[in-house]
């Protein structure tokens, strides 16, 4: 059984004869290349002629790799393939569609690409029936034009895609592609492809039976060919309409459209048309009993037939389309590889930048932490600053005042010769003059160790004598009242701390504790070995401190000064200087106290250790 093949594909759709011819015409006068370029597309879309279509496309790729324009070059290996295709040369005719293919995807020319592999389709088609191949590069070019929004050439690959269901006579399907085609068809107003989707539908209809439709729409399609010289599709649809004839019995009919589709076929070298037309004369006359005739025209045939398709042709185009698909897969590699090299820069460099951001907000972070840590540090030094001058203030008023008052009455009592009281006096100003030297001590003392100026030398400092020195030197405050101040530290216990800050710490605390016991008490400073520490503790039977003082007993408050149990005024200094010299001397400070029964306060300081 003999097949024809009918196909919508790139040339076919806008050849115009009269307009190629025109436009060779104007082809020798121009001078600039570019125009030129843009002259030979148009010729080579428009030619009906496959040799000339050839010459033209060939000349227009010539120009192309001249002017290295790969747009161009591009197109005249699409239009070459498709000469060739018209000619039957179907080996040189792949070769050239996958080069065009080729420098599509290379230059990215989306829209290109999407028309090469709807002519590799129709050539595949052309191969002994390549239904499998036809639909899957039709399908590649389906994809493609839907992306890029490009109605026209989506409708002439839908319109190949339902003839290759056509072909395997699955009609629902082709019906459903050739009703979409028609419909962007008419909508964007294209003429010849309005007229192949009614010939190819009536293609549908000759196999379902339907002869008077099926002729009524070749012969529609055929008028409207016939002024856009569309001598392929004519001839084309003659031959059909020829098997409409044969159906129906219309022998003589038959044979004349026959002949008709051969001479227009013959005329312009389509070998497709004369080979089908040859076939089908042959099996009329041999059906006639025309054996002379008939064999005639079956040598037309096998002529014609082993010039379009024998077995190395074959082979080639395998060997053609195995090497583009394997150009293809390659180039898919090495996108997806510059793509993954792409990608990891991108990441590194995200992770680079993210670090470099994360690394920056630690600094603004810390540089703020840091900045608040010194604001709220400056802030508690202003309020500390703000306390002190309050208790100064306070405190020093009371020994002035108190000289102010004395000098009044010590010339009060000269004057009325009551001599026998200055001696009250003195001891009221060896008092007041005792607390002020105090006063002014802690303060240089205190004001040197906010400075860092106070000097730190650890030394051997035997305890024991220290705590005597210390009984001597308060003795007589503790006598005056009548306070029982005693030491019970062991000759052997040895300290290694600054020997001027350690009498300080020793000094304040068992002035402090003399200060809060009331008549008739006890002050004891005891010491004993742990571990590698010396405890020292100083306890009274005083009036103890409550438990709301005790979390800001070291820390300078912004109260007035508190009072002794004969009236003795402190600054607050004192324990913050222990607390401070302690911590200078690598020790620690506990307190014991329960109100109206005592203090115990605990110093722990380095022991001396042999070395």
């Amino acid at each position: 059984m003999f097949t024809t093949f009918f196909f919508l594909y790139l040339a076919s759709y806008a050849q115009n004869q009269k307009m190629a011819d025109s436009l060779k015409l104007t082809l020798p006068g121009i001078i600039e290349d570019s125009v030129s370029l843009s002259v030979l597309k148009k010729i080579t879309l428009s030619e009906t002629n496959p040799d000339e279509k050839i010459k033209y496309s060939l000349m227009l790729i010539e120009l192309s790799e001249k002017r290295k324009d790969y747009y161009h070059l591009q197109y005249g290996y699409s239009a070459l393939g498709i000469g060739y295709r018209l000619r039957g040369d179907l080996e040189k005719s792949l070769e050239s569609l996958f080069a065009s293919a080729t420098i599509a995807e290379k230059y990215d020319l989306r829209t290109n690409l999407g028309e090469v592999y709807a002519e590799i389709s129709n050539t595949f088609l052309r191969r002994d029936n390549d239904i499998v191949n036809a639909i899957s590069f039709n399908n590649k070019a389906i994809d493609i034009f839907r992306a890029t929004g490009d109605t026209q050439q989506l409708a002439l690959t839908l319109l190949n895609t339902g003839y290759n269901y056509y072909e395997n006579k699955e009609y629902d399907s082709a019906i459903i592609y050739y009703d979409e085609a028609k419909a962007i068809f008419i909508e964007i107003k294209l003429t010849i492809g309005i007229a192949y989707s009614i010939g190819n539908k009536a293609l549908i209809k000759r196999e379902l039976g339907d002869y008077k439709g099926a002729e009524a729409d070749l012969r529609e399609a055929i008028e409207i060919l016939k002024p856009l010289g569309d001598t392929y599709g004519i001839s084309d649809y003659l031959i059909h309409l020829g098997k409409i004839y044969v159906d129906q019995g219309l022998i003589d009919k038959a044979i004349a459209i026959y002949n008709e589709s051969l001479k227009m076929a013959r005329d312009i070298g389509l070998k497709e048309q004369m080979r089908d037309a040859y076939g089908k004369l042959a099996e009329l006359y041999e059906a006639e009993g025309n054996y002379q005739q008939a064999m005639g025209y079956l040598r037309q045939y096998f002529l014609y037939k082993d010039s379009i398709s024998d077995a190395s042709t074959v082979k080639k185009l395998a060997d053609i389309r195995t090497e583009f698909e394997v150009g293809q897969k390659q180039a898919e590699v090495d996108l997806l590889t510059a793509e993954k090299k792409t990608q990891r820069v991108v990441m590194i460099s995200i992770a680079a930048f993210a670090f470099i951001l994360f690394i920056l907000a630690i600094v603004i972070y810390q540089y703020y932490q840091t900045k608040s840590r010194i604001n709220k540090e400056l802030e508690a030094l202003n309020q500390t600053k703000d306390k002190f001058f309050s208790i100064i203030s306070h405190d020093l008023r009371g020994p002035v005042s108190s000289f102010f008052g004395i000098s009044r009455m010590i010339k009060f009592l000269v004057q009325s010769k009551e001599t026998e009281q200055l001696l009250e006096i003195a001891d009221d100003i060896d008092e007041s003059v005792e607390r002020l030297s105090t006063l002014l001590d802690n303060l240089l003392t205190w004001a040197m160790q906010q400075q860092g100026q106070f000097p730190n030398h650890p030394e051997k400092l035997h305890l024991a004598d220290m705590a005597g020195e210390l009984v001597n030197t308060l003795g007589t405050m503790a006598k005056g009242k009548k306070i029982d101040l005693s030491a019970d530290v062991q000759s052997d216990l040895v300290l290694w701390a600054d020997k001027n800050t350690t009498m300080t710490i020793l000094r304040n605390l068992v002035n402090n504790a003399l200060k809060f016991t009331p008549e008739g008490g006890q002050v004891t400073i005891s010491a004993q070995r742990d571990k590698q520490m010396v405890k020292t503790g100083v306890s009274d039977t005083g009036v103890g401190i409550p438990k709301e003082k005790m979390d800001s007993l070291f820390r300078l408050q912004d109260k007035k000064s508190t009072y002794g149990t004969s009236g003795e005024k402190g600054l607050g200094l004192g324990l913050q200087l222990v607390h401070e010299f302690i911590e200078m001397n690598g020790g620690s400070i506990e307190v014991e106290s329960e109100t109206g029964k005592g203090t115990t306060f605990m110093v722990s300081l380095p022991l001396f250790v042999e070395k």
